[in-house]
């Protein structure tokens, strides 16, 4: 991905936030992948994401498959 970074906004248990940022391509906090604005107004960007997303699914079937990896 790029060198740009994400914000994700969190309310702690006190009742202030906090952003907390992630680099473009990791990631997120919410176990998904962090794309900035300008990566998601890319076609290019979004059909390379889109290749790596199916790739990482593929790899996890194979592994399920054969009795590895995350259930």
């Amino acid at each position: 991905m790029c060198e740009n970074r994400v914000g994700y906004w969190f309310t702690r248990s006190n009742g202030t936030s906090k952003e907390y940022f992630v680099r473009c391509g990791n990631t997120d906090p919410y176990g998904g992948r962090a794309v900035c604005d300008a990566c998601a107004g890319d076609a290019g960007k979004r059909a390379e994401i889109e290749r790596a997303e199916a790739s990482i699914r593929a790899d996890n079937a194979a592994s399920r498959a054969a009795g590895w990896g995350d259930w």
